[in-house]
């Protein structure tokens, strides 16, 4: 007779015990037990799948709301280009400077006003505040100290520096030396182009607005208020300067001063054209 393994009839009565309930439980429990947890933990995503298949209960984001049409505008329309800024910031100091060019004139003096007036055809040479161009400066006394008397300015203006090219005009002494008619060019005559009471509103203004002279001397106020009476009696459309008007200029001249001046004075019953000197008598030069 075969004999059977011991190993066998173990795994037989372990069998056999565990149909009937007896023997064997702490043996077979505890494989039971061990099983235990992965069932546990091979059951848990089954468990867990029902709750992603449920319903999203937060309630819908609203839909955005629509732009305004302004704001597209504002949007879509062009913008201002970087360099225009400093144009703009630039505004207000022209606004300032061009309201300032709006003021009154300080002055309503018509002497004064006519005066610059008629200087106008003189500046394009020798500039507008009389600084020199084309032609010599009258600023900083430069006219006074070429003209030291008025009458010699307003017979070499007449004149005109064509007539007596060549030759030296004005004070001999001034600093620098004295002048020489056609070195800086040649002034044509202005007998044909002003009146006789133009030529005295612009000597005027060469000489006390550009040069500086001074005018506080009754002589030359007196002047100044001749000045005034003859622009509101005749005003500046008179007849231009005739040569009579230039003989009596040449005749109340300096003859060291000015080419072919006699300074004989005026003749009798005439005034010498410019700031009258002491006592009431024209300022002819001696």
């Amino acid at each position: 007779m075969t004999e059977i393994p011991e190993h066998l009839l173990k795994r037989s009565k372990a069998a056999k015990s565990g149909k009937s309930g007896d023997g064997g439980g702490a043996e077979s429990a505890a494989p039971a037990e061990s099983s235990a947890p992965v069932a546990a933990s091979a059951a848990a995503p089954a468990a867990a799948a029902p709750a992603a298949n449920l319903p999203n209960l937060d309630p819908p984001a609203p839909p955005p709301k629509p732009v305004p049409a302004y704001v597209q505008a504002a949007q879509a329309r062009k913008k201002i280009p970087v360099w225009v800024l400093p144009v703009i910031a630039a505004l207000p100091i022209w606004a300032l400077s061009f309201a300032g060019t709006m003021q009154q004139p300080e002055s309503e003096d018509i002497l004064l006003i006519d005066a610059e007036l008629v200087y106008g055809s003189c500046a394009g040479c020798h500039g507008g505040n009389g600084g020199g161009g084309i032609g010599y400066a009258f600023s900083d006394g430069e006219i006074l100290a070429t003209f030291p008397e008025a009458i010699d300015h307003m017979a070499h203006t007449a004149r005109g520096s064509d007539a007596i090219a060549g030759e030296a005009y004005g004070d001999p002494n001034r600093a620098g030396g004295g002048r020489i008619s056609g070195e800086r060019g040649l002034m044509p005559a202005q007998m044909a182009s002003l009146s006789l009471i133009e030529l005295e509103l612009v000597v005027f203004h060469e000489r006390a607005i550009l040069g500086g002279e001074d005018t506080s001397s009754p002589g030359y106020q007196e002047w100044m208020e001749h000045m005034r009476e003859e622009i509101e009696t005749v005003g500046l459309d008179g007849p231009t300067i005739t040569q009579e008007d230039m003989d009596l200029l040449l005749a109340c001249a300096n003859p060291e001063f000015t080419p072919g001046a006699t300074g004989e004075g005026a003749p009798d019953g005439e005034t010498c054209p410019g700031p009258r000197a002491e006592g009431g008598d024209e300022a002819a030069a001696g």
